[in-house]
C-alpha cells in the first residue's frame, strides 16, 4: 500500500519541483477534506465496537483506527447471549422524550449527537456494541502512515492536490485546469467502482 509519503514524492515529482514539502503535504490534506464526506468503498462499513456499561446511556465514539469519526452511521447492533441484533435508530429529540420516564434493561433504540451514541433503555448489563456507517479515515501525520486515499483513492488526492498547487503558490491557471479535469476523470471512476461494488447482482422492487 502506498504510504502519505509516497504520495508526496509523487505530486512532487509531478511538479517537477522539489522546494515544496509543506505545500504539499497541506494540499494533500485539504484534498483529503473535501472529499472525506462523500462515500468511497474504503471509508464505509467498518465496525467499530465499544461495550456498555449498567446505569450509563451516553457513550462518546472516540477515535478507532481506521475511524476518526462517524459522517454517518447506518446500523447500531448489540449482542445479547451469542444473538446480535438491530437497534432502531431515533433522533436525538425523540431520544430525549423516551427518558421522560426513566426505563432500563437491554437496549434497542439508538441516536447520535455530535461524537455521543445514546442508548434507550439504559442499559442494565455490558452489551458489546457494534456501529457501521460512513467515517472519517484517521488523518495522515507520518510518511509512514497509509490508508485508503493513499491506496484506492491515491490519484484522486493527487490530481486535487496539483490543481491546488498550480493555482497557488506556483499561479499556473492552464496546469490547475488540466489536473482538476484529471481529477474529475478519477472521480467518476471511483464512484462507478463504489457503485459496482454495492451491487448485489439481483434487482429490487422500487418504492
Amino acid at each position: 500500500m502506498a504510504s502519505f509519503g509516497d504520495l508526496k514524492v509523487q505530486v512532487a515529482n509531478d511538479l517537477r519541483r522539489s522546494n515544496l514539502p509543506t505545500e504539499i503535504a497541506q494540499a494533500i490534506l485539504d484534498a483529503i477534506r473535501d472529499y472525506d464526506t462523500e462515500r468511497f468503498y474504503w471509508n464505509e462499513t467498518a465496525v467499530y465496537t465499544l461495550t456498555t456499561a449498567a446505569g450509563i446511556d451516553e457513550y462518546t465514539v472516540m477515535a478507532q483506527a481506521p475511524i476518526q469519526e462517524f459522517v454517518k452511521i447506518d446500523k447500531v447492533r448489540a449482542q445479547v447471549g451469542n444473538t446480535w441484533y438491530t437497534l432502531a435508530m431515533d433522533y436525538p429529540d425523540d431520544m430525549e422524550e423516551n427518558y421522560s420516564t426513566p426505563s432500563s434493561g437491554q437496549p434497542f433504540r439508538w441516536s447520535y449527537h455530535g461524537n455521543d451514541l445514546r442508548l434507550f433503555p439504559m442499559p442494565d448489563n455490558a452489551y458489546p456494541i457494534r456501529i457501521l456507517g460512513h467515517y472519517r479515515l484517521v488523518p495522515l501525520v507520518n510518511d509512514i502512515d497509509a490508508n485508503g486515499w493513499t491506496d484506492a483513492g491515491k490519484n484522486l488526492i493527487r490530481y486535487s492536490a496539483l490543481k491546488r498547487l498550480y493555482f497557488f503558490p506556483i499561479k499556473d491557471a492552464n496546469m490547475s485546469q488540466m489536473a482538476e479535469a484529471a481529477e474529475a476523470r478519477e472521480l467518476d471512476y471511483l464512484r462507478r467502482e463504489t457503485d459496482r461494488r454495492a451491487r448485489k447482482g439481483v434487482m429490487r422492487a422500487y418504492y
